[in-house]
């Protein structure tokens, strides 16, 4: 073998292998792209799914006007819907979690009804009730399996046993950072055996941006609603954005951006119990 074809076959080899490895690259690329789209897309939609369950129950149980006291539940809320000032956070109301059922029938009339399990209430932050979501009071006094309601409130409705009881919660979404990453908030306001579940915990990470938007019962489509017209939202405009993730980077949209990947999602959730308030 000459040194010319040698060095011929060397060039050969050279190039062939540049395209293999170009291939390989662009490939690798492809599937971290990918990886980061299915990622992203996973988060939005696990973001805006459970939302969309919850805020669509506000106002399930008949959560009147009586329904709140003078100093809001949990001393704040005194509506179904709460937005936040900055349009990134709501709280809405809503009997949402079966804690019993009725062990003995209760007449219409009655200021006291019998459950399953009484240790699962108290009269802090489990004291807000609904029965079969029907109606909906405070609790007054708990004695056993006995509940006693707040004084003046009357059941409206004859209840029967096996109904169930349901824990009225006030439940608040927002954005925020954990650990260094911007995260889709949830808040049940309650008081949990592991004080680690106490406070805002996380639904979805990488959640970059959140917005609410409110349509009244007027048809207007209001960013901030006055305090007057609360009772008035009959819907929740969402608007949610996923980008991927903040530790890598894509080298190649970093040329003409900042490297990530964005996306946006919209959705319109009808409240629909506040029809029938």
């Amino acid at each position: 073998m000459t040194l010319i074809e040698l060095l011929v076959a060397m060039a050969i080899t050279g190039l062939l292998g540049a395209g293999v490895y170009r291939t390989f690259t662009g490939q690798q690329h492809t599937y971290e792209v990918q990886d980061q789209i299915v990622d992203m897309q996973q988060n939005v939609r696990m973001a805006i799914s459970r939302m969309t369950r919850e805020l669509r129950m506000g106002g399930y149980g008949k959560l009147g006007a009586t329904f709140f006291d003078g100093g809001g539940m949990h001393g704040a809320y005194q509506h179904v819907v709460t937005p936040g000032g900055d349009g990134k956070s709501v709280t809405v109301v809503a009997a949402l979690q079966t804690l019993g059922t009725l062990s003995a029938n209760a007449p219409a009339g009655s200021d006291t009804i019998t459950v399953s399990d009484g240790s699962a209430f108290d009269l802090d932050k489990k004291k807000y009730i609904s029965i079969n979501g029907m109606e909906s009071y405070r609790i007054k006094k708990i004695d056993g399996n006995q509940v006693t309601l707040k004084a003046s409130d009357k059941l409206i409705y004859s209840h029967f046993t096996g109904e169930p009881v349901f824990l009225v919660m006030s439940i608040t979404y927002s954005i925020g950072m954990l650990d260094g990453i911007s995260v889709l908030l949830r808040d049940d306001h309650l008081d949990h055996p592991n004080p680690q579940d106490n406070g805002p915990q996380p639904v979805a990470e990488n959640i970059e941006n959140l917005q609410f938007r409110y349509v009244m019962k007027d048809g207007a489509v209001l960013d901030a609603v006055p305090p007057a017209q609360l009772d008035d939202i009959r819907m929740i405009r969402v608007t949610i954005v996923a980008t991927s993730d903040k530790n890598k980077p894509d080298p190649v949209l970093a040329k003409v951006g900042d490297g990530f990947r964005r996306r946006t999602l919209t959705t319109n959730i009808q409240l629909r119990n506040l029809l029938f308030l």
